[in-house]
């Protein structure tokens, strides 16, 4: 089968490997829809290390499933979370399940950009592999992942119902906070990125300002917008400079919210000073489990948040290579997905 693989030196490998063999539970899907995450980019830039596992935002059809599990059956179609932790653990009994010792050594095999992977009992058994609902698209199941990570990280801010926000970077995750903000806020949402599309995205979706911040000045826009400052702002981006548009523009005593993951070894010099004086709290939100990835399913069924018309352009499995580039080098891409 065929499948897109990354390297130790970082470089993309589109080959014919063998397909999985399934130990006693494990299920077999076949891939319909893998979106391209920032991770994965960044994951061929080196920015994350060497190698790694390209496609996690997957939805696919059972191909094979164990007898002893009757809730699946071949044809089926689910969305494949690729970390679970294992919720016994001093972590995840903390209610930090993503810092499980386990959850970053759980994985679905080879991987997302692949004819088909595989999905091992232990992430079966937690919760992991989930049934799309069929109003849902198998292109907007790709969506999921993402959303429930989003959910995550605005669940971890703590938002209040007025709280105003500002949105630094509107790539596909940062466009997605917008919508689920909207709905959880009454305050203020802006949104920052450089690229025009994204902005007029941003506006369509529920924000009730754009900037450029190239253009524009984003702190001084931000405080006359909500009197003192944001009361959080979200950092949509791996970008490590993001974060002085962040904290430039929170009212004292307000939340700057690291989203986007920054390379290995990024540094940043930040005025330590003021955010001590003004009380100003650092918070970081990694992935998403369970729970969320539900939640989030309910808000695209429900049709509380549009993801669908996130997804810009769709490139074909034997495509990969093509769609990984575009995905990292256009203008004007929102939401790049490999389909079967």
């Amino acid at each position: 089968m065929l499948a897109c693989l990354l390297n130790e030196s970082n470089k993309i490998e589109l080959r014919q490997v063998p397909t999985p063999q399934l130990d006693k539970g494990d299920t077999l899907v076949k891939m319909e829809a893998c979106g391209i995450c920032g991770t994965d980019l960044e994951k061929i830039d080196g920015r994350l290390g060497p190698g790694g596992i390209l496609g996690h935002e997957v939805s696919g059809t059972i191909q094979q499933a164990p007898e002893d599990m009757k809730e699946y059956v071949p044809g089926d179609r689910v969305v494949a979370h690729h970390h679970v932790p294992c919720y016994h653990c001093s972590s995840c009994l903390r209610g930090e399940p993503t810092l499980c010792p386990q959850f970053k050594k759980t994985n679905i095999d080879p991987c997302g950009i692949a004819e088909s992977f595989r999905v091992p009992r232990y992430n079966i058994e937690r919760g992991a592999l989930i049934h799309l609902p069929n109003e849902l698209s198998l292109e907007e199941g790709a969506m999921i992942e993402p959303t429930a990570c989003c959910i995550r990280a605005i669940r971890r801010a703590k938002l209040q119902e007025n709280d105003n926000v500002l949105i630094v970077g509107l790539g596909p995750t940062g466009l997605t906070q917008v919508q689920i903000l909207r709905l959880w806020t009454s305050g203020k949402i802006i949104g920052t990125d450089i690229i025009e599309s994204r902005l007029r995205m941003g506006s369509r979706l529920g924000a009730d300002e754009t900037l450029d911040p190239q253009a524009e000045n984003v702190p001084e826009i931000v405080k006359k917008m909500t009197g003192a400052g944001a009361d959080l702002a979200l950092v949509s981006t791996g970008n490590e400079k993001a974060l002085d548009q962040a904290f430039g523009s929170v009212r004292k005593g307000g939340k700057v919210l690291l989203f986007g993951a920054p390379g290995v070894g990024a540094q940043h010099r930040l005025d330590v000073s003021t955010l001590f004086s003004g009380q100003i709290s650092l918070i970081s939100s990694y992935s998403c489990v369970e729970p969320e990835m539900h939640e989030a399913i309910r808000l695209v069924s429900d049709k509380r948040i549009d993801v669908g018309s996130l997804i810009s352009d769709r490139y074909k499995l034997e495509e990969a290579e093509e769609g990984l580039e575009y995905a990292k080098t256009s203008r004007t891409a929102i939401k790049t997905i490999i389909t079967a």
